[in-house]
């Protein structure tokens, strides 16, 4: 996968999101080491009011430093009830998923983060190979794939809403592509 910021100033930006399909997503991360990651999810379609709930368990394949993150990623259904119980003592991260299909076929994934992460847009586009070639939609900045910073987990230690001017000053810079 990588990672992209999104320019939420671009013109396109609202008039495309606003006919997406969206889901909302409550998620903790209740376990990580070596790379690897457990979420717990609460998802509620922001379309049917449909919920669910979902355990994803990421496992960290080794990547080039400037290539695609590579994982097996494994998700399955639980209980909703029982995600609440288990998220439970962990921290949240909320965020609004868009999904998109750009006019090449190829599926990008949006996330909006909630408070206290407002302001923070981001594009993943799940590719098959490392040196897949795609399209890139105008309203997307510049990759963040590999920024430590960029990611859910630091989101939930350190929010948006934390961060200094300068780390704001810095995230704007992101949004236009060099």
């Amino acid at each position: 996968e990588r990672q992209y910021v999104v320019d939420t100033s671009h013109p396109d930006w609202e008039t495309l999101k606003a006919g997406l399909p969206a889901k909302k997503y409550v998620q903790s991360t209740i376990h990580q080491g070596d790379g690897n990651k457990l979420r717990v999810r609460l998802i509620e379609d922001l379309k049917t009011w449909e919920k669910s709930a979902a355990f994803t368990f990421k496992v960290d394949v080794k990547s080039k430093k400037d290539g695609p993150n590579i994982r097996d990623e494994y998700e399955w259904e639980v209980p909703y009830r029982v995600a609440l119980y288990i998220m439970i003592g962990h921290t949240e991260v909320t965020k609004i998923r868009y999904s998109y299909r750009h006019t090449d076929g190829k599926l990008w994934e949006f996330d909006e983060y909630q408070w206290p992460n407002e302001g923070i847009v981001l594009a993943d586009i799940e590719i098959k190979e490392e040196d897949e070639k795609f399209e890139i939609p105008s309203w997307i900045g510049q990759e963040t794939t590999k920024l430590k910073k960029i990611t859910n987990n630091s989101f939930s230690q350190h929010p948006f809403s934390h961060w200094s001017t300068e780390e704001k000053e810095w995230y704007e810079t992101l949004k236009k592509r060099k």
